[in-house]
């Protein structure tokens, strides 16, 4: 709440060994072998929790004339069929912000996606928003998240963060995610057979 402005209940907030753990928990806790999960190359070990769900990729080519983020465009022709929509920003490897206004953009999409499976009957499209790096950002750098942006988003968002970046301490697993409280405990169930964590 002090530094990002969010509103989330303690139900909604679970905290594990590191942020890795909770990213793979969301592939866990969302997706079904099959379904699909759409994410940017580059972009960090989307490709072995692709692997390890049993999810079906949909890696979208980014460039550096778009700072290294997929645009609205590359994303629409797999909103249909997504179950998951991967951001991380700032982005691991290349370092680059997403710009609020793209953020905005395509958290609508997510909304605007959703509503229209809820009338179908469908299953929901999920967006997870890794930030584990969001403390380090400068200059003109300004970090947002989709929840702050589009409110209406936060019963489709799993947003992650950590510690071990913004202190500049790799070996500090201490991570945590927000999320609905549905989607927490069942990720909290999964994780539970992971691993117990020191923190």
């Amino acid at each position: 709440t002090r530094e990002l402005g969010l509103q989330y209940p303690v139900e909604s907030v679970l905290i594990a060994g590191g942020a890795r753990p909770l990213l793979y928990g969301a592939y866990r806790t969302v997706l079904d072998p099959g379904d699909v999960a759409v994410y940017p190359v580059p972009s960090w070990n989307n490709n072995h929790y692709i692997h390890l769900s049993g999810a079906k990729p949909a890696p979208i080519p980014v460039h550096a004339a778009d700072n290294f983020f997929p645009t609205p465009e590359q994303v629409r022709p797999y909103l249909s069929e997504a179950r998951l929509l991967l951001i991380n920003s700032p982005l691991n490897p290349t370092g680059t912000v997403i710009d609020p206004d793209l953020l905005r953009r395509l958290a609508e999409m997510v909304v605007e996606e959703n509503r229209r499976r809820e009338r179908a009957g469908a299953k929901g499209l999920w967006l997870v928003y890794d930030q584990v790096y969001w403390p380090l950002t400068f200059g003109s750098a300004r970090h947002a998240t989709p929840v702050a942006l589009v409110p209406e988003v936060a019963p489709y968002t799993i947003m992650l963060d950590a510690a071990s970046k913004a202190f500049c301490a790799t070996g500090l697993r201490v991570g945590w995610a927000v999320m609905p409280p549905a989607a927490r405990q069942r990720m909290a169930d999964i994780l539970g057979h992971v691993g117990a964590w020191a923190p």
